[in-house]
């Protein structure tokens, strides 16, 4: 097998392990919170502010440490952290303790997309890094689906604890895979590749935002996760509330319709981008500018239909056309960013997307659904999250930005696609 795809292969394992490990807990939320006498907001504490703001900080200082050694070895510690802490989520017997073990699932998870994307950089040229990108995003959005499946088969079966030590131990294993496979990247074995990586984590970050081609990158990514990640994590909720669909029906086809639609997308999405940037540097994004148009039309379809059997159809299809950007945006960060600064890049990229697409487009949604409740309804989430769709607007005119940018200076020696950049 070529190291190239040997690496691929367990990236895209790893990025599976990340999305596993990430979700059971959302699978086995009710009898967690039946055990320990939970409230709502002690659970969407567990599941979401004590994971993301963690994940969302750590991420950076991380990326940086893995910018100036070796990438491998650190997304492997990271690995184990973040198995270990999932399996003994398993072990704990208070509401403080599942806290805790979050917290550190959170601080590995932070290394994941950062250190894989920029090990992807090392093994594949820009002509070629979209579409491994996208088999590495394919992880995330099929472990998406399996942390659900996993989680709740296990859960109903064994009980929760048991259902966190199978999704959390294997991970061991497989960093020690990574470590020894990858241990001698393209990069490690030169040694003139980090000539600057004395540069501490501030002046690295100053270094990349002082490019307005990264500036622009970093608001894409968070408009383009605000289109994404608000509706995905109401969903569920609106098919039960407007459809008046039982929650087991809901977390099935949910996780199917959205899982496999991302996935397919992503890998769709990493073709095309590569076959684009082969023509123009510019020409992905004005792709990712029209698919944003059509993911916002798809997402209006689903919250419009009358029958829930079509609006799961619709699901599907509109989580496909919102993941075909999904790649381009990764790899871009890429491609601007020097190798000693990619991990770093990306980590940037990460922590504005979890800020604005996981943390405040849900919270917006939620916002205007309360707000519009006592006049409207069951309804109001419905129309909550119509209203925040015109964003695939706003996600729409920053891919263009870019695309004008990395056009008008195609030239530049930082974006020039060679097979040493």
């Amino acid at each position: 097998m070529r190291k190239s795809t040997l690496a691929v292969v367990l990236l895209t394992m790893v990025s599976f392990t990340n999305y596993v490990d990430r979700m059971v807990l959302s699978a086995l939320a009710q009898p967690i919170k039946t055990e320990f006498s939970l409230s709502d907001s002690q659970v969407g504490l567990l599941t979401g502010f004590a994971f993301v703001l963690l994940y969302s900080f750590t991420s950076v200082p991380m990326a940086r440490f893995a910018d100036r050694s070796n990438r491998a070895l650190v997304l492997s510690a990271a690995l184990t952290l973040w198995s270990l802490a999932t399996a003994a989520c398993g072990l704990v017997k208070s509401f403080g303790g599942l806290l805790v073990a979050r917290m550190f699932v959170g601080i590995g998870e932070s290394g994941c997309q950062p250190i894989g994307y920029a090990l992807i950089s090392e093994y594949f040229p820009p002509q070629r890094r979209a579409a491994a990108i996208g088999w590495f995003l394919v992880g995330n959005s099929l472990g998406v689906t399996a942390g659900f499946a996993i989680g709740g088969w296990l859960g109903s079966l064994y009980g929760w604890r048991v259902a966190f030590f199978a999704v959390g131990l294997p991970g061991v294993l497989l960093a020690i895979a990574l470590a020894a496979s990858l241990r001698a990247s393209p990069r490690q074995a030169d040694p003139g590749a980090q000539p600057k990586a004395a540069l501490s984590t501030l002046q690295a970050c100053k270094l990349l935002v002082a490019d307005r081609r990264f500036r622009w990158l970093l608001a894409t990514n968070g408009v383009y996760s605000f289109l994404i990640f608000g509706p995905i994590a109401w969903l569920p909720a609106f098919f039960m509330r407007s459809h008046g669909l039982e929650l087991r029906y809901v977390g099935t086809w949910s996780g199917l319709t959205i899982g496999f639609g991302m996935a397919t997308g992503m890998l769709i999405g990493g073709f095309a981008s590569d076959r684009l940037l082969r023509r123009s540097p510019g020409l992905p994004q004005w792709f990712c500018a029209a698919t944003a148009v059509a993911t916002g039309i798809a997402y209006w379809i689903v919250l419009s239909a009358p029958d829930p059997s079509l609006a799961f159809v619709a699901t599907f299809f509109a989580s496909l056309i919102g993941a075909l950007g999904g790649p381009t945006n990764a790899v871009t960060v890429q491609n601007v960013s020097a190798p000693h600064l990619r991990a770093t890049a990306a980590s940037l990229a990460t922590l504005t997307i979890s800020l604005v697409g996981i943390g405040l487009a849900p919270l917006v949604i939620g916002v205007l659904s309360d707000a519009l409740t006592q006049s409207i309804g069951r309804d109001a989430l419905r129309h909550a999250m119509s209203w925040t769709l015109p964003v695939c607007l706003i996600t729409a005119a920053c891919h263009a930005r870019v695309a004008r940018l990395l056009e008008g200076e195609r030239q530049a020696a930082n974006f020039a696609p060679t097979p040493e950049s």
